[in-house]
């Protein structure tokens, strides 16, 4: 069983939110089994640079080290092994193993995800909505997996490509107030009533382009009022 002591003190906390960018970070997978499969995918779409360290792994693992997209270690992981990686995640269902890596991971200032074991983790994955650049996370602070997946699914079905091409226009409004607000007490105040009910039933009703067109003449109009005053 898991150590009370050190659960108790990793446990009820908040997580703080972050993005983190992991092209050509080296990330660890501890285990080789269908969770760490997944881990790996995600970290794979990330463009992370993966060690799997495990005894035993899935054929897609193994088939992804053949294709050298990532490598596996076959055998048991070892305390110390997490020293060389940015980030960790241990998907094992050897609880000795977890608490260790964890532990150890702790001692060296990494950050771990130990799956399905909130109290071992220093971080926790957000279930995620993803179209384009536009991400939406959703977590439960480990308490509630299941209902982060069934939330994810149910923003999936609204918030589809449309919403990608807007941001799309929403940065080039941006880079455009940027270009034309110097001052960022102006870009703020723009932007606290830019996105306005009219605008966004829009882009609900996939005029993306009218709008955009919408967005960028109320920019027009801001830059106006700022320069008579």
């Amino acid at each position: 069983m898991y150590n009370k002591e050190y659960i108790i003190k990793k446990r009820g906390f908040p997580m703080y939110p972050i993005n983190v960018d992991l092209r050509n970070r080296p990330c660890l997978v501890i285990g080789g089994g269908t969770i760490a499969e997944r881990k790996a995918a995600r970290l794979l779409d990330e463009g992370a640079v993966i060690t799997v360290i495990a005894p035993e792994a899935t054929d897609t693992i193994k088939d992804w080290a053949a294709s050298h997209r990532l490598t596996w270690k076959a055998r048991a992981y070892e305390v110390g092994d997490e020293k060389a990686y940015f980030l960790i995640i241990c998907a094992t269902d050897d609880e000795s193993v977890s608490r260790a890596a964890s532990q150890a991971a702790e001692k060296e200032g990494k950050p771990i995800n130990v799956c399905d074991v909130p109290q071992l983790c220093s971080f926790t994955l957000p279930a995620v909505v993803r179209q384009g650049d536009l991400q939406l996370a959703i977590s439960t602070n480990g308490k509630g997996p299941a209902f982060s997946r069934w939330l994810r699914q149910r923003l999936e079905r609204h918030f589809d490509e449309r919403y990608s091409r807007w941001l799309e226009e929403v940065a080039r409004v941006r880079q455009a107030a940027r270009e034309g607000l110097p001052s960022s007490k102006d870009r703020h105040a723009f932007w606290r009533t830019a996105l306005s009910d009219d605008i966004m039933d829009l882009v609900e009703q996939n005029d993306i382009d009218e709008a955009g067109r919408r967005l960028f003449q109320k920019l027009v109009e801001f830059e106006r009022s700022r320069h008579e005053t």
